[in-house]
């Protein structure tokens, strides 16, 4: 039942954070907003949280793809999010 759970919460994670870098490569102004920043500081949270439950439960044993997902969108998303607020100190 986890499993099946966190694998779901993975893949639901995962689309968010590929709709956060199309939101990015479509106009990285947009990360500096107060949406953007809720928007890229809550799916780091839920990709932490999720980091955290996988770690404590061990929900993931065997599932694989699902923590690696979690953890490279994770990290990708707030890779991004920093190059964003990077170019904006820059050019402002």
């Amino acid at each position: 039942m986890k499993k099946r759970l966190v694998t779901v919460l993975s893949l639901l994670l995962g689309i968010l954070h590929l709709m956060l870098i199309d939101r990015f490569l479509h106009g990285w102004q947009s990360f500096t907003t107060a949406s953007g920043f809720i928007n890229w500081v809550g799916s780091i949270l839920i990709g932490m949280i999720m980091l955290l439950f996988h770690r404590t439960t061990n929900a993931l044993m065997g599932n694989s793809l699902s923590i690696r997902l979690v953890r490279s969108s994770t990290l990708m998303v707030m890779a991004i999010g920093l190059t964003a607020y990077l170019i904006e100190g820059i050019t402002y």
